[in-house]
Formats: structure tokens, sequence, C-alpha cells
């Protein structure tokens, strides 16, 4: 009988570090590999308005007067505007000498309105896109759309 109650204790006692083992080797293993680099869905976004056929290039002073009321928060709605947007606009009023800017009209996939349509600004620096803002828009119950706050800033 003692025998018995022994094989069983050892029989529990086994199979619990086991599983223990078992668990810590995936926890461990988990760690070690790597995490999806920081800011992919962003660098993603940029990447792909980058790419896309509707961008116009603006020109210098139509550079300068976009940057300038994107500093001053004009493509925000007062209303709503979030510190994210906030800091993301402020990145435009300090421009570099090569910076580039384009604007997309109501392009789909540039944004994320309910629609899937925007007008955006995109900053290229040292030819890479390094930040976007939005035009943000306000949904005429009436009409049942939305309509963008400016139709542009330059």
């Amino acid at each position: 009988m003692k025998t018995i109650i022994t094989l069983i204790i050892t029989a529990i006692i086994g199979t619990c570090i086991f599983i223990g083992c078992s668990t810590v080797g995936v926890g461990i293993l988990s760690t070690i590999q790597s995490a999806p680099e920081e800011g992919w869905a962003k660098k993603a976004h940029l990447e792909k308005l980058m790419n896309h056929p509707k961008k116009e290039l603006l020109s210098e002073d139509e550079k300068k007067r976009a940057t300038k009321n994107i500093c001053a928060l004009k493509h925000l709605d007062k209303d709503k505007n979030h510190q994210l947007f906030v800091d993301k606009s402020k990145v435009f009023c300090k421009l570099e000498k090569n910076d580039k800017v384009y604007f997309y009209d109501w392009c789909k996939g540039c944004g994320g309105s309910a629609n899937g349509l925007a007008s955006s600004y995109l900053l290229v620096r040292d030819g890479k896109p390094f930040e976007s803002v939005q035009i943000e828009t306000r949904r005429d119950r009436e009409l049942q759309k939305s309509f963008p706050i400016v139709e542009r800033l330059h």
C-alpha cells in the first residue's frame, strides 16, 4: 500500500515539475523572441502615403503657407483636438532646409476617416517620410456626410 501511495505522489510531483518547466520554457522563449519594431504601424502608414499616386509636391511658397497653418493647428477641430494630433502638428513648425511637403486631396486610404477619404499633408525629411497630418472632418447630420473643416492649408 505504501508503494502505491509513493508512486502516486511521485507521479503527481513529476507531472507538476514537467508542466512547470514547460511553462517557464515557453515564457523564456517568448521574451527572447524579438518584439515588433517600435513605431512599425506609423512607418507603414507613412510609406503608404509616400507611394500614393495622388500626392502633390508643394512649391516653396505653398510649403511655407501649409506648415504655418499646420503649426497654428488650423487643420484640427478646436472642439476635439487631442494632444497626440497637436504633437504631430508641431513637427511641421521646425522645417529643415531640404524638407518636402506633399498634399493628398481626398485620397482613399490616406487617413482614418470613416469613409476612407481624407486630405492629408506629408512631411518628407532626407528622402524618407517623417510625419503626416490629416485635415479633420465634421459630420453633417442632415446630409449624413463628413466635410473637411478646411479644404486645404496652402
